[in-house]
């Protein structure tokens, strides 16, 4: 009979088993011990708060408030390693801050009970605390202390945080709060929530009412108004919080349990304020306004007829506290400022009209066609305008005064010249399109046709004196450029304030470019240096003319008498046939679908560059 013998430098079967078991059930468990300690990181958030904000401004009944009311909210959903952490530093606060020796062996107990391994903030502990720690840490195994009572006392000078609900973190976390005062309400969670419900009941009130919160960063945002918290006495508030299918995911206070603060008329307590903010300012007592003041109750009347649901088109048709939101009567929702407002602006938190101002329009509407009128006006300045050379690098065409067919093609006696200013160009009829992506951002074209063009640039003709017949005759040998009179024009436009969401007049500003051309004729006197001397050879008389060699009277005299060379001529700048734009105006709203529309467009002309300002008025349809 054969008989297994182990070697003794082996390890014994049965140990390898139950370390590959060990580590089998770790791996299980850890998944599901890392998800169940959901509100670690708002935790650590709330420790970090009580010493960086609370402790080194030597707050030291705040500082521990904050702590104890987060090991309280830390129910079972936080790590030992966090509990451990947050009982460590309340035992530096009563050790280094207060001197409690005492109190500071209790919190240490129960940090070292949660986490044999934590560690003591040496940077923040005198050495009492630091020997109060190690005595013991070296005094073996330690029950933790139970955690501190929930209620909040009733003496104000002991302060503790507000208790925090299941699976929320709110702020403020002070017992009382003075009256007359909004109250900024600020909740995170860790879990996935989508939406935050606040509502709050004042003393003496049997009705709750309720205010949406807003998300700012990682925390939902609300302001209770100062009309609430008028009375002292218990204020009572409780915030739900939903995920996106609305399934509730976490609450502060409950409707049977809220969290209540008590109003008073005058606290030492720093008032609540956002987290980095200011708090906000007190709401004068109504005995203390005197007329008209800003922020009080006027005693006038305040909102219409239209009941919260109901159709309406601007706010002032709504009840006090509705706002027309979409074309709805809707309870005005909560703000910090008035960017926050779909209608209205931010008055102690609540989004609100003035009713002494103009009412607020309803929905906007998103399409815009338009019938305009629009006058060019051309900056001119030219030297030597209507000398052949003159024209070519000048972008001028001149033509004998009131036609259109007869060019001047010959030099004039030198000196004819245009100075700066300003001349009337073509005339337009546009159509517009203007599609709206929000109540302040629109884009849009512009099509339409050009009057009061110039004829043909650089048209080639010439002029042969008839004896016999006593007129001139001219034989054309090239047409010249067109007038071209399509316009078409992109632009974008940016409507400041509410934009199409108000009444009255809106104002903007545009950029945009597009395809046209601008003709604008200034008239010129001169002497016709072809009628000075006839001859098609163009001879010295001519010259003497063309090159100024002669006075001008000299020249005229050296005309035929039969024949004046002073005449006036057509000088047509022509500008153009690519441009871009901006400018400005304002829409005069006629009701919600209308608008009465002075357009300014400030243009740069290309190919033939120059300035044009082109106003324009028109009339708008929305759809």
């Amino acid at each position: 009979m054969r008989h297994v013998t182990e070697n003794p430098g082996d390890p014994p079967v049965h140990s390898s088993f139950l370390s590959s078991l060990a580590l089998a059930w770790a791996l299980l468990i850890a998944p599901a011990a890392l998800a169940q300690y959901t509100r670690d990181t708002s935790a650590n958030k709330k420790i970090d708060e009580a010493v960086n904000m609370h402790y080194l401004a030597t707050d030291f009944d705040k500082a521990e408030g904050v702590l104890l009311g987060t090991v309280r909210a830390c129910e079972d959903k936080c790590s030992p390693q966090t509990l451990a952490r947050a009982w460590m530093y309340v035992g530096i606060i009563r050790g280094s801050g207060r001197n409690d020796i005492s109190g500071a062996k209790e919190a240490f107990q129960s940090a070292l009970a949660l986490d044999p391994n934590v560690r003591l903030d040496a940077a923040l502990a005198t050495a009492e605390t630091q020997a109060a720690f190690n005595e013991v840490a070296g005094s073996g195994p330690v029950t933790p202390a139970a955690p501190p009572p929930a209620q909040v006392p009733a003496e104000p000078e002991d302060v503790a945080a507000v208790p925090s609900g299941e699976g929320l973190f709110c702020t403020p976390d002070v017992p009382e709060i003075e009256t007359r005062r909004p109250i900024p309400v600020e909740c995170r969670t860790d879990e996935e929530a989508t939406s935050m419900e606040l509502r709050y009941q004042s003393f003496g009130s049997d009705t709750w009412k309720t205010l949406r919160m807003t998300k700012k960063g990682d925390a939902f945002r609300a302001t209770i108004p100062c009309e609430a918290t008028q009375i002292q006495g218990s204020f009572r508030v409780y915030v739900r919080a939903k995920d996106a299918s609305g399934v509730a995911v976490g609450e502060w206070g409950s409707k049977a349990q809220p969290v209540e603060f008590v109003l008073v008329e005058q606290s030492a307590a720093d008032p609540p304020a956002f987290d980095g903010e200011p708090p906000p300012e007190r709401c004068p007592a109504k005995e203390e306004c005197p007329p008209d003041f800003p922020g009080c109750d006027s005693g006038k009347p305040s909102g219409g007829n239209v009941d919260w649901g109901g159709a309406c088109d601007n706010s002032s048709q709504c009840k006090a506290g509705l706002l027309c939101i979409d074309g709805t009567c809707e309870t005005a929702p909560s703000c910090e400022t008035s960017s926050d407002c779909p209608v209205g602006s931010c008055v102690n938190g609540k989004c609100a009209i003035d009713p002494d101002g103009p009412a607020e329009a309803g929905p906007y509407k998103k399409n815009w066609i338009g019938l305009h009128v629009a006058q060019d006006v051309a900056f001119v300045s030219a030297n030597d305008v209507c000398s052949p050379e003159g024209q070519a690098s000048q972008s001028f065409s001149c033509y004998y005064a009131g036609s259109t067919t007869d060019a001047f093609v010959d030099h004039p006696y030198p000196g004819v010249n245009i100075g700066s200013g300003t001349a009337l160009g073509t005339t337009r009829v546009l159509l517009s399109y203007d599609r709206a992506f929000s109540s302040n951002l629109m884009a849009g074209v512009r099509l339409g046709y050009a009057f009061r063009g110039g004829p043909p640039a650089n048209r080639d003709m010439e002029y042969v004196w008839n004896e016999s017949r006593g007129e001139w005759e001219s034989t054309v040998y090239e047409e010249g450029e067109s007038f071209l009179p399509y316009h078409a024009e992109v632009r974008a436009t940016y409507l400041f304030g509410r934009g199409l969401g108000s009444q009255g007049l809106r104002f903007y500003v545009h950029a945009g470019g597009g395809l046209a051309q601008v003709d604008a004729k200034v008239v010129v006197p001169v002497v016709d240096c072809g009628v000075v001397d006839p001859d098609p050879q163009k001879g010295n008389n001519y010259a003497a003319c063309a090159n100024g060699t002669i006075r001008e009277d000299e020249a005229i005299d050296l005309a035929p008498p039969t024949a004046d060379p002073r005449t006036d001529l057509d000088a047509w700048k022509k500008l153009g046939r690519g441009f871009i734009t901006a400018g400005g105006g304002a829409m005069l709203g006629l009701g919600r679908s209308a608008a009465l529309q002075l357009n300014v467009n400030l243009m740069y002309m290309l190919g033939s560059s120059g300035a044009v300002i082109e106003p324009s008025l028109g009339l708008n349809f929305g759809l």
